[in-house]
């Protein structure tokens, strides 16, 4: 699954009642899944099933407990008319299956066991079409969506990792129907108006990888890859140009990643689907999963296409990450994430540039960076309240640096090497953090240990601050880093660390600081000319370490490093030290030079050090860089930060808009958002007008959420009352909805005590709405507004909830509980603007009288 899923819900980690989880004994495990399925009308939301389990003792030798080899328990939630057969007792109490059978399995033993049952309107796992929930079309189908824990809701199953089988498939639905399942296809028959499919599987499959689809589908044929085929689906109502414009680099990304990994592709065919009840996007063996909304028009392609490539790549790195190898438990869920993660970073490295591999490695230490302000962990842990709590930005992006700071320490080759001695050896198998550290340590002879302590085991990363003193008395220059993140368990690292420095006479000079036991390490360097004066000056030029670097540098240095580094983290890291000083002269540099930057994320990153900065000079260069940026990849994110009250950015937003119609989706809506921001009475027409136009829906709604959110960001009465009657029902597109919830929740401290009262009532409405999506929306809603009184709702909806997603409410009720209310946030944020208002007339007069100055000079 990418890394869309639980960032977006995680504040904390494991709560103070959270303890050790452990994976299930596999004395008696589930091998074989026989699973019919027979579905009428799917409208209906059920499914008749009858799933044969061949259950297997394949240990070397039995154990003394003999309860422990005639008994097992299986996970199923929810389940109506159950039937067993094959054992000698069973017992279903609405959540497990107990089974018991009169004799001790003996070793190598098979025995079958036959259960019937049903399920109707599935909690989750299983997923029914949802009125609205496609633009315009109202196709039917069933889906399936696991991770972490979610295949008990309606197939009977340890539904745990450890317990894999293979599998076969009958499923019978209406001819109209189209069915899809993991494995190949071995038959497909019509009759009397039904259709039966046959898929069979002889690979061991965990129950979170386990797929099938059934509905009214639309279907994209590519090339083969060695014989596989490559198929691309999505509900009637999507367009087939659109399904090949998002996936058609599949083929390509098969043979690239087979290659770099030096493992053939495994599976029979390679289909992927896209249908609205997925979470992201999920690996499932020769069936990945999509949301719908990575569908991409041609429009929304210009700014979003290479999001889903990395997305694509991600789900296909599971392939060897996750699906051949599968991680044990849950706290060696780095094993899978981290390294799809990661290789979307290497596919960018390999195909577009090595710019956007480090744009990407950058963008992954930063998500990494925020998640740890809210909380710091080791990436394997067994300590967690929900699996699915290990699914945050420590496993993802973080893992993914530790696994890119292994490829550096190892080098290429060996690195390489031993991934493929780890693909090899564990094929098939289920795999632990120890067994990807032996593989590394078995082809390049180094002891990992420590950094497997430190970086693995441990919580942190290193947090340098630093100090560059050049002196020309004695042609040197002296550079000193300490670490800083000693504290709450966070350990002293060891690593080295290099430098690149290059003087005016063109000399380079790479001095590396080691880190061993000690806190500081300083590097002294000798000019060759002791006249001469350092000029460019690249923090870690190798990108080797994960680290965060407080270090600034003579202006001189700054300004050539932002202009000619030859790679853009150098020219990153130059331009935010130019911008936090903050001197007339250092900003002019940055007005003049940033504009023509060559790479985009460069661009961003500035943009968003200047919003921070907020003073005169900042704010026009932000006015200046909205105003002039045309690349698709930056346009939105540059206007993301820009939502700051002042008028040079309102009319370059304005000015923006008023050529809206070539403006891709989300810049579009990133340029209504800093509208919204100024509060300006005189913009309330353009917004509405937006929010209203039936031709400005945007693909899966996109423009429409946004211009929806903008109105409540623009805080008016009138606004708010539009959007009162929006955020219910079918009203609005799906997709529509949640930005829409969140302009609500914004705007409601600003008006009337009445209206508060009117929208605490709808968001608390909105508790109990079928989309699991707007029901989180609704939850995170009421605690922002810190709405005690609306605690009991929030609890009382618990049983909306999947077990894993239940611990992250329970968290989230601990924090209302614990809120103060009489703290108004919103009264925090106008006396902040009020200051701001203040302090940025200071400056623009202070401006004034420094440009005034220069003149007369």
């Amino acid at each position: 699954m990418p890394h869309l899923c639980r960032s977006s819900l995680a504040s904390s980690f494991a709560s103070a009642n959270a303890v050790r989880q452990y994976g299930p004994n596999t004395i008696i495990e589930p091998i074989h899944l026989d699973i019919c399925l027979a579905f009428d009308d799917l409208r209906n939301k059920s499914v008749d099933a009858q799933v044969t389990v061949t259950f297997a003792h394949k240990g070397l030798a039995t154990v003394s407990d003999k309860k422990k080899l005639s008994n097992i328990t299986l996970n199923a939630e929810g389940f109506q008319q159950v039937h067993i057969e094959g054992v000698a007792a069973y017992s279903y109490d609405g959540h497990r299956i107990q089974l018991r059978w009169n004799t001790p399995f003996e070793k190598n033993e098979e025995r079958n066991v036959k259960i019937k049952y049903c399920v109707s309107h599935p909690l989750s796992g299983l997923f029914f079409q949802q009125e609205g929930s496609i633009m315009g079309a109202e196709p039917c189908w069933a889906i399936t969506d696991h991770e972490t824990e979610k295949a008990r809701y309606w197939l009977p199953t340890v539904d745990f990792p450890a317990a894999r089988s293979t599998l076969s498939w009958t499923i019978k639905a209406p001819e109209q129907y189209t069915s899809l399942a993991n494995g190949a296809l071995i038959s497909k028959e019509t009759e009397d108006g039904y259709t039966t499919t046959r898929w069979e599987l002889n690979f061991p499959c965990p129950s979170y990888l386990i797929c099938f689809a059934v509905g009214d589908f639309i279907s994209v044929d590519d090339e083969e890859v060695d014989g596989k085929q490559i198929k691309y689906y999505a509900p009637s109502g999507f367009e087939p140009a659109d399904l090949k414009r998002s996936f058609g680099k599949t083929p390509d990304m098969i043979r690239w990643l087979q290659a770099k990994v030096g493992v053939p592709f495994p599976w029979p065919k390679y289909y992927q689907i896209a249908v609205p009840a997925i979470g992201g996007a999920m690996e499932n063996i020769s069936l990945v999963t999509w949301i719908e909304t990575l569908i991409l028009d041609e429009k929304n392609a210009e700014e979003y296409k290479q999001v889903v490539d990395t997305i694509n790549v991600h789900e296909m790195a599971h392939t060897y990450f996750g699906d051949m190898l599968v991680i044990r438990h849950f706290e060696h869920a780095w094993l899978k994430e981290s390294w799809a993660q990661y290789m979307e970073s290497c596919w960018l490295q390999d195909k577009k540039s090595e710019d956007d591999f480090r744009y990407g490695m950058l963008t992954n230490a930063q998500y990494y960076f925020k998640e740890c302000s809210n909380y710091m962990r080791p990436i394997v842990t067994r300590k967690y309240d929900s699996s699915w709590d290990m699914f945050d930005s420590h496993t993802y992006p973080g893992g993914a640096w530790r696994i890119h700071m292994l490829r550096q320490l190892l080098g290429d080759d060996a690195f390489w090497t031993a991934t493929n001695l780890y693909i090899k050896e564990h094929a098939m198998q289920t795999v632990e953090t120890s067994d990807f550290r032996r593989s590394l340590e078995k082809v390049s002879g180094l002891n990992l240990q420590r950094f497997f302590d430190e970086w693995l085991y441990s919580k942190g990363y290193p947090q340098l601050s630093g100090t560059f003193v050049h002196s020309l008395a004695d042609g040197t220059v002296q550079i000193t880093l300490s670490q800083t993140q000693m504290a709450n368990d966070k350990p002293l690292f060891g690593f080295s660390y290099e430098i690149e420095l290059t003087d005016d006479k063109g000399k380079t000079y790479r001095p590396t600081l080691v880190f061993n036991q000690n806190k500081t390490a300083t590097a002294c360097i000798q000019l060759e000319d002791s006249s001469a004066l350092p000029m460019i000056l690249r923090l870690d030029p190798d990108l080797k370490i994960l680290c965060t670097v407080d270090m600034s540098a003579d202006e001189r240095v700054l300004q050539n490093t932002a202009t000619d580094a030859s790679d853009i983290l150098s020219r990153i890291w130059a331009y935010r030290e130019l911008i936090r000083q903050g001197s007339y002269s250092a900003l002019s540099f940055v007005a003049k030079n940033i504009l023509k930057e060559p790479f985009y994320g460069v661009r961003i990153e500035a943009s968003h050090h200047l919003a921070r900065t907020k003073n005169a000079q900042s704010l026009e260069i932000l006015a200046k860089l909205l105003l002039n940026e045309t690349d698709p990849l930056a346009m939105s994110k540059i206007a993301s930060v820009c939502s700051i009250q002042d008028e040079g950015i309102r009319q370059a937003a304005l000015t923006r808009l008023a050529d809206a119609a070539q403006l891709p989706y989300r810049a579009h809506v990133g340029f209504l958002m800093i509208v919204a921001a100024q509060h300006k009475a005189e913009d309330l027409e353009l917004l509405l007008n937006t929010a209203k136009d039936e031709n400005k829906y945007g693909q899966h709604g996109i423009l429409r959420g946004g211009a929806l959110k903008a109105l409540g960001y623009h805080r008016s009465e009138e606004a708010f009352k539009y959007l009162l009657g929006r955020v219910a029902g079918t009203i609005e597109p799906l997709r529509a909805r949640v930005p829409a919830i969140g302009g609500l929740t914004y705007s409601v401290p600003w008006q009337s005590e009445r209206l508060q009262k009117e929208g605490l009532e709808v968001l608390i409405k909105l508790l109990r709405d079928p989309n699991f999506t707007v029901r989180i929306a609704a939850v995170k809603g009421l605690v922002q507004l810190k709405a005690q009184s609306a605690y009991n709702e929030i609890a009382n909806s618990r049983f909306m909830y999947t077990h894993e997603t239940r611990a992250w409410l329970d968290r989230t009720l601990y924090e209302l509980r614990r809120a103060d209310p009489s703290k108004s946030d919103a009264a925090l944020q106008e006396t902040v603007e009020k200051l701001e208002g203040r302090v940025k007339e200071l400056e623009n007069k202070l401006l004034k009288q420094t440009a005034q100055q220069k003149e007369d000079a």
